[in-house]
């Protein structure tokens, strides 16, 4: 439906970490969701950010099943914390190391505690919180490039998220950008890590319902999503 998605098997995440910061470049890793692929379509700007992603990989449940309906690979889904977590383990098995970029002081104070008991063999060889005046921006650029982690982990308060990656890949040393604030609070201790059991049924998306309700608002979306969905499968047969 013209959106990337890449199907990655979980067993070579370990492998695709150690390709991608051994390719000497900036990598980016974009995990979507039904609502990015939505605002794909209608963004060209964030459908270009997709096509020059290294990798883009499935939340949603919905898009797994779409690619399967539109006879398509079945594209493996992942749980953000899950492969965060595997991305971390690969890269302190190589020593490799990380900055990170989010959050408020004292969430990113835990972040980079949890980070350091967790992965003690991963190096952490910089930080800056998020919601930074623009002004700042240069020396924050200036000090991941001196820095030069083998993973750029970006929390909230980033602006733009994953298009602030794109905006500055030619400032950027050769590393792995990962954003995913969801993830980051988590390691900060400000929310829950949601329920694998949830997650593979499809109902992981309750919690953040309930503590933003309206979200129901995307619903009429979503009924857009699954038209395009028919479309597709009728331009297709």
């Amino acid at each position: 439906m013209r959106v990337p998605v890449d199907s990655l098997d979980e067993d070579h995440i370990a492998l695709a970490i150690d390709q991608l910061v051994a390719a000497d470049e900036v990598s980016h890793i974009v995990i979507i969701r039904w609502w990015d692929y939505m605002r794909a379509r209608r963004d060209q700007s964030y459908r270009s950010l997709l096509r020059s992603a290294s990798l883009v990989l499935p939340v949603s449940k919905s898009i797994v099943h779409a690619s399967h309906w539109l006879r398509s690979v079945r594209p493996t889904r992942y749980m953000p914390f899950d492969l965060v977590i595997r991305s971390l383990g690969a890269l302190e098995d190589r020593r490799r190391s990380i900055y990170i970029l989010g959050g408020t002081q004292s969430a990113l104070r835990t972040v980079e505690q949890n980070l350091r008991e967790t992965f003690p063999g991963l190096r952490v060889v910089g930080r800056y919180t998020g919601s930074y005046k623009r002004d700042v921006e240069p020396d924050i650029i200036t000090a991941i490039r001196k820095a030069e982690p083998d993973l750029l982990f970006i929390g909230p308060g980033v602006p733009g998220a994953e298009r602030w990656v794109a905006t500055h890949r030619s400032e950027l040393p050769a590393c792995v950008c990962l954003s995913s604030p969801d993830v980051f609070d988590v390691f900060a201790e400000k929310r829950r890590r949601g329920s694998r059991e949830a997650f593979k049924r499809g109902l992981d998306f309750l919690p953040d319902f309930f503590r933003r309700p309206w979200r129901i608002l995307r619903f009429p979306l979503y009924l857009w999503y699954l038209l395009f969905l028919l479309i597709f499968r009728l331009f297709k047969l």
